[in-house]
């Protein structure tokens, strides 16, 4: 593990375990928010969504939002984070299989971290999520086109989705980190 991946590792770590202090769903979601930095950070640099991070983000998240269903007694608000996790899943993972060059498997990965944590708040949100962040890509893909001309250039599509989710948790009314 690079000193960078070691570093933004901490950083979300402190992030989460500062945000323990008062509430601990809260606190699950700040450190999703800081998974996603680095995830977006990482595919804008490389072109690629890590599997060593967002396969044991996945993990690490479904079991804490377990632990989280068990401590407040909505083990159905469980099933429906999963239940939209796999969906979006599955989802992406029929896109990708139809269009393997438009949409990358790292894709099809975040979009389960990203159903996990948004199905918490509701199914509706990784619906949200994702539109929002497809209209945000084809937006980007609008003006990239129009300004280079050049039709070839590509995108990645997982900080597009990752802004989508964090905005919609965000804005979220019933989001332990919202504003609303």
């Amino acid at each position: 593990m690079t000193r960078r991946r070691i570093g933004a590792a901490a950083v979300a770590l402190a992030t989460g375990a500062a945000g323990a202090l008062s509430n601990i769903e809260g606190a699950l979601f700040v450190a999703w928010l800081a998974v996603l930095s680095v995830l977006s950070w990482h595919d804008l640099r490389t072109r690629r969504i890590p599997t060593a991070i967002v396969n044991p983000a996945t993990a690490a998240g479904l079991a804490a939002l377990a632990g989280t269903a068990w401590r407040s007694g909505t083990p159905l608000r469980l099933g429906a984070a999963a239940a939209t996790a796999a969906a979006a899943y599955g989802t992406f993972a029929l896109l990708h299989a139809l269009n393997p060059d438009g949409l990358g498997y790292g894709d099809v990965r975040l979009v389960g971290l990203l159903g996990l944590f948004l199905g918490w708040l509701g199914p509706v949100a990784m619906a949200t999520a994702a539109l929002a962040g497809a209209v945000a890509a084809a937006g980007a893909a609008l003006a990239l086109s129009a300004r280079r001309r050049d039709l070839k250039a590509t995108l990645p599509f997982g900080p597009f989705l990752a802004a989508g989710a964090a905005a919609v948790a965000l804005l979220h009314t019933e989001s332990p980190v919202g504003f609303s």
